[in-house]
């Protein structure tokens, strides 16, 4: 079965891969915007990072997940040499941003769509969902009894 990156990419695992310094240029480098792209497939992301440099090429950035864990490569001096660049981190942490801002943007739609149901039919589906899962129901009704004790 093929892991998919964003089950092990997240900030604290990149942040212990990589070093302290080298996470902390490769958030400089994301917060500085220089991240032109990223793009995800299963188990990979690749990227291009413009560099700090003008007139150089932007650098190419590849991540992927190998049996032993994480694999990465970028062609900059530092990538070359085989180590986790900052550019690497900086792919990363664009990756995470668009998917923390992709989950965003579900919920809004999801918000939109349930304050459109009639409330018969959000009451059923949410006890359908609470047959379905223990843990659910309890949160459900923990947040029931919460709701009814400040009425």
């Amino acid at each position: 079965m093929e892991r998919g990156i964003a089950n092990i990419l997240h900030r604290d695992t990149i942040a212990v891969i990589v070093g302290s310094q080298t996470f902390e240029r490769g958030e400089a480098c994301f917060k500085a915007k220089r991240v032109e792209r990223v793009e995800s497939s299963p188990g990979e992301l690749r990227g291009t990072v413009r560099p700090s440099e003008q007139g150089r090429r932007p650098y190419a950035v590849r991540v992927w997940v190998r049996d032993e864990g994480v694999a990465y490569e970028c062609s900059c001096p530092i990538g070359v040499r085989l180590q986790f660049c900052k550019h690497t981190v900086a792919i990363a942490l664009a990756y995470l941003e668009n998917e923390r801002a992709e989950a965003e943007q579900g919920l809004v739609l999801l918000r939109q769509a349930l304050t459109a149901l009639p409330p018969p039919s959000l009451v059923e589906g949410l006890l359908v969902l609470a047959r379905r899962d223990a843990e659910w129901s309890t949160a459900l009704r923990r947040m029931c009894l919460e709701t009814l004790g400040s009425l």
